[in-house]
């Protein structure tokens, strides 16, 4: 997990410090929301020290062979990639997965959350549907398209995201998209966890030294004298 004390947030001004009337407790939420954002990238990161990644894409897509049970392009790989167009809209992953002889390569959009936002999931599936019909024919495996709720255990709830608009198969929950990958499910939630419990001591740190908040602690005795 992203943790809060890396995070600079904003020092003054904002939102957050107007809803506390502080602002320090508002430069302090800021950065808990920085880290909240932050932890999706946190989550790539995590996935990318667990796979092999491919080298070059654009000389794997030339040679069309995949030397192992499973590999991984990022976003960035896309991006530069010259066989593929992306159009400004790369998915988080292509995963090329080889599975009883046939090799498939999925195309995966990634959310560290356990839904899609529905006011933004129709923009999505279009960007991520044109990106497989833009460069299907330049991907030498059979395509698959998958949108993937890191914390999410039930498919039915993504496609209720999507308004269902997408089919089930094409719905991936966290542990589905491990088992994709060949990765522990168990273990990165595991790993996260450990951080969470450094994100609420750091937090219950931080907020007790705000001077405001010790004397409201105090005068409500949520402290000792």
């Amino acid at each position: 997990m992203a943790l809060v004390e890396n995070m600079s947030g904003r020092t003054r001004g904002g939102g957050y410090e107007r809803l506390f009337g502080d602002a320090e407790v508002g430069h302090l939420i800021s950065r808990v929301q920085a880290a909240v954002i932050s932890a999706g990238s946190e989550l790539e990161k995590i996935i990318t020290t667990r796979v092999p990644e491919i080298a070059d894409l654009d000389e794997f897509l030339r040679r069309g062979e995949l030397d192992t049970d499973v590999k991984i392009a990022n976003k960035r790989q896309v991006k530069k990639s010259t066989r593929l167009n992306a159009g400004g809209s790369e998915p988080d992953f292509l995963i090329f997965r080889r599975h009883e002889g046939r090799t498939t390569c999925h195309v995966v959009e990634l959310k560290d959350g356990d839904a899609f936002d529905t006011k933004k999931s129709a923009a999505e599936f279009e960007a991520m549907e044109s990106f497989v019909q833009r460069n299907g024919r330049n991907i030498p495996f059979t395509v698959d398209l998958h949108f993937c709720c890191f914390n999410q255990d039930d498919r039915g709830e993504i496609v209720s995201g999507f308004k269902g608009r997408i089919p089930p198969e094409s719905a991936l929950t966290g542990r589905e998209f491990c088992a994709l990958l060949q990765i522990s499910y168990d273990e990165i939630i595991r790993h996260r966890a450990a951080d969470a419990r450094d994100n609420l001591e750091y937090f219950v740190s931080e907020l007790s030294r705000i001077p405001s908040v010790a004397q409201l602690m105090q005068a409500t005795r949520w402290i000792g004298d």
